[in-house]
């Protein structure tokens, strides 16, 4: 098998040598974005594609104004404006900080559009019945958490 460690804006594979490439859960986290997708669409065939899935921006631009699961949601950033943000989860006794970026729904697409690639599918998938551990967490289904992206290179 084959592992590489590498900058997301300068992979080191050669020119169209993969039909499909999976970022999942980071783009929101890398700095260049707009470089890691452009290095995609190099990587890429023609036909080949880009199967994306980050943190919804709507997710990031605001908060919940409680824990309870009709809690209003408040958009308290520049949804517009992209910022830098961290988040901290506990469970179970164990603690991580995730540190990401905020960037609204069309910067990604910018960057899709300006590497040569065309969006064939979009989606915000909702949180099912069976991932909701407390009655608050329905909160989230009335939100997209997450939103799925499938691009193609012509």
């Amino acid at each position: 098998m084959d592992i590489r460690l590498a900058d997301a804006a300068s992979i080191p594979l050669d020119d169209e040598c993969a039909d499909l490439v999976v970022a999942f859960m980071s783009l929101h986290d890398v700095d260049a974005m707009p470089a890691a997708i452009k290095e995609v669409a190099r990587i890429l065939v023609p036909g080949g594609r880009f199967c994306l899935a980050i943190v919804h921006p709507i997710n990031s631009s605001g908060r919940f104004e409680a824990s309870t699961a009709d809690a209003r949601f408040v958009i308290s950033e520049d949804y517009l404006r992209p910022f830098r943000y961290s988040e901290t989860e506990e469970r179970d006794g164990l603690s991580m900080t995730f540190h990401s970026q905020h960037r609204p729904i069309e910067a990604y697409f910018v960057a899709l559009e300006e590497a040569g690639l065309l969006v064939e599918t979009l989606r915000e998938p909702s949180v099912p019945d069976q991932a909701i551990m407390s009655p608050a967490g329905r909160r989230w289904q009335r939100l997209p958490l997450f939103l799925h992206l499938r691009a193609r290179r012509p």
